[in-house]
């Protein structure tokens, strides 16, 4: 039972197997199995333009309360918990490093096919750690000026379902810029800075041609052994 269940977990990357009682026997690349795998990282994708439930276990803060910890703690402790709810994250870096090429052509095509959708949900999964850090930031800096922790989280959660709702997905980068200040704050990147302007300023959300929704290609959710919504997310 085992070695067919690693042969199934084998196959969803793509490579050809065999297994009995004794033996895992990896044969190669197969077709059938990079298309299988193409299919699963589209539909997994597609569930990841949902930011609605990332958003609100964000404000929930992991069941965490501000007065018992930093809240640099408490945020970083929603980000990590929804990291592991994504499951994408660890998944792929279970493959980073592994030799996938083929000298056949129409195996070369599947595979970048496969490596690009790999790319846009690493990016989509980056996207929602964006979210829940702000998110989870902006609660904490409500409920430090207001101490009331139920109004913060309904506030906050209120104020970026315009940005849930209006962004299919934003493109740009999260990570530092450079020759930026803010008082003890990481750098925030293009896409922390949009929801950051919805979100943190507890203003009226503007609708700039920037944040206009646009057309997005389908996103993934993960391949395993017993996919569900919730896994893929």
């Amino acid at each position: 039972m085992l070695h067919h269940r690693m042969a199934r977990e084998v196959a969803l990357v793509g490579w050809h197997c065999e297994a009995d009682a004794d033996r895992l026997l990896v044969l190669g690349w197969s077709a059938a199995c990079l298309h299988n795998r193409i299919r699963l990282l589209q539909s997994g994708l597609r569930r990841l333009t949902d930011f609605e439930p990332t958003a609100q276990r964000a404000v929930q803060l992991d069941g965490r309360a501000p007065d018992d910890e930093p809240a640099a703690q408490v945020v970083s402790a929603v980000c990590a918990s929804i990291e592991r709810r994504l499951r994408w994250p660890e998944r792929l870096a279970e493959l980073d490093g592994f030799e996938r090429s083929s000298a056949l052509p129409h195996l070369q095509l599947l595979l970048a096919q496969v490596a690009g959708l790999e790319a846009k949900i690493a990016g989509a999964c980056q996207e929602h750690l964006v979210m829940a850090r702000v998110l989870a930031r902006a609660v904490c800096e409500h409920y430090a000026r207001h101490s009331e922790l139920g109004r913060a989280q309904r506030e906050v959660l209120a104020e970026s379902r315009r940005w849930v709702h209006a962004s299919s997905m934003i493109t740009g980068s999260a990570g530092a810029r450079p020759g930026s200040t803010g008082a003890g704050r990481p750098h925030m990147g293009l896409a922390e800075r949009r929801i950051a302007a919805s979100v943190i300023n507890h203003g009226v959300p503007r609708i700039t041609p920037a944040a206009t929704p646009a057309a997005v290609a389908p996103r993934t959710g993960y391949p395993g052994f017993e996919e569900t919504e919730e896994g893929a997310r």
